[in-house]
């Protein structure tokens, strides 16, 4: 019984992660959309798509000085 109960809350993890890893691309792609179409002469990339970038060199770093992508 305890293992149907991890795994099913380990589902509910997988699909709460892909729902906030699409609301943000799809929220990036609109503003990225937006700040293309301004016509101002410069483009700057919109504050969702710093953050999601940010977020990933985060991950990155923490990643490399752990081991967990360097093989250590």
């Amino acid at each position: 019984m305890a293992r149907l109960l991890l795994m099913a809350i380990l589902v509910l993890v997988v699909l709460a992660c892909l729902v906030i890893l699409v609301s943000a691309l799809t929220r990036a792609l609109q503003d990225g959309g937006r700040a293309l179409a301004t016509g101002k002469g410069e483009l700057m990339a919109p504050t969702t798509f710093q953050k999601i970038a940010y977020a990933a060199l985060a991950i990155l770093l923490l990643g490399v000085s752990l081991g967990w992508l360097g093989g250590l």
